[in-house]
């Protein structure tokens, strides 16, 4: 059954936003909370829904990669989110998998309000691509049994490097959403300590 009630939608992809948070080894499919029938292909996108579901007028986003003015114009319109400096964002969509770097101007909070480091969406084509996902990342800490792998295709090759250092003094840091072409979700808080290979 297809869930057409967006408040009700963006509750849901809340909660699983919440469990990705918790589980890093865990890969989430949001593609049943997607209509069959959207009034509008971009604002039932998995992206977009996730968007709509975190952004707001008291938050700034920013983009980096392809499409970046059409992607600010068009999410500003849908979630009434200004547009802001990568330095200030709250979050920061990198809508080609690629920010050549450009993350590591990020928010990472204070010692005192670790919270207002920024939160980083990838769109990638791919999670857990164990054959053919590069870069390939080990990961440990908090939700996580021992340590997994995750393979991501679709991801630049030194974004997890990236990640690395930014969050290399917890907890500051960044928290990372990766949504693929699949309609799926997996995230790495700032916690999750990173190996890239």
């Amino acid at each position: 059954m297809q869930i057409n009630n967006e408040a009700f939608i963006t509750q849901k992809i809340f909660r699983v936003l919440l469990q990705a948070m918790s589980h890093p080894e865990r890969v989430y499919n949001i593609g049943d909370f997607i209509s069959d029938s959207p009034i509008h292909p971009f604002t039932h996108s998995p992206l977009m829904l996730v968007l709509q579901t975190l952004l707001d007028h008291e938050v700034g986003f920013c983009v980096i990669g392809k499409e970046k003015e059409y992607l600010e114009t068009n999410i500003s319109e849908l979630t009434r989110c200004p547009v802001k400096g990568i330095s200030d964002a709250d979050f920061i969509i990198v809508s080609d998998g690629e920010s050549n770097g450009e993350i590591c101007k990020a928010k990472r909070g204070s010692l005192e309000y670790p919270d207002t480091g920024a939160t980083v969406i990838y769109a990638v084509e791919c999670l857990n691509d164990r054959d053919n996902g590069k870069p390939v990342a080990l990961l440990r800490g908090s939700g996580i049994k021992d340590y997994i792998t995750i393979a991501v295709r679709g991801l630049g090759k030194n974004e997890l490097f990236h990640i690395k250092e930014i969050n290399s003094e917890f907890p500051l840091g960044i928290d990372c959403i990766f949504i693929d072409s699949a309609n799926r979700i997996m995230c790495i808080p700032r916690s999750t300590r990173i190996e890239v290979k």
